[in-house]
């Protein structure tokens, strides 16, 4: 298992290597990352606590739960979500942003940050829609966390 340490350093490490990619053509990207204090428990109220702490608004039982562990092709499949959120402009979506292969690459990256055993990540979309957590037209927001860490993915436009 990894550290707290180890789990903070690779999400330093994660931002250094994509914060400007992802900030550059389609949309404006927030990486936010703590120690956790307690167990994570629930994912919802884990991320609600979470994103309320950076002055977001908590959406409670509307958390997507995603599955890290299967491939593009699984149910709720995170890569597949990561990919979505982020292959194409969020306002413009015939126009690439990191295109499939980049975001799938990012995905990865995001995921390893977190200790595979415990990992867990959210989203505030379904496949109904989306919940928002900021005032923005248009945004994907993920949170994942393990025992340690949690960080948040927030993907923000203006159409």
């Amino acid at each position: 298992m990894q550290g707290l340490g180890d789990t903070l350093a690779r999400l330093d490490a994660f931002r250094a290597r994509w914060h400007l990619r992802l900030n550059a053509d389609g949309g404006t990207v927030r990486i936010a990352a703590d120690a956790l204090t307690t167990p994570p428990g629930l994912h919802a109220s884990c991320a609600d606590a979470f994103v309320t702490s950076l002055g977001l608004t908590p959406i409670g039982g509307n958390w997507e739960l995603l599955d890290a562990e299967v491939g593009m092709e699984g149910p709720r499949s995170a890569r597949a979500a990561l990919v979505d959120a982020f292959a194409h402009n969020m306002v413009f979506a015939q126009q690439l942003w990191l295109g499939e292969d980049n975001a799938l690459a990012m995905g990865e990256d995001f995921l390893a940050c977190f200790d595979s055993v415990t990992r867990q990540i959210v989203t505030n979309r379904m496949y109904f829609g989306w919940n928002p957590i900021t005032t923005a037209s248009i945004e994907w927001a993920f949170v994942a966390f393990d025992d340690s860490t949690i960080a948040l993915l927030l993907a923000t436009a203006e159409s």
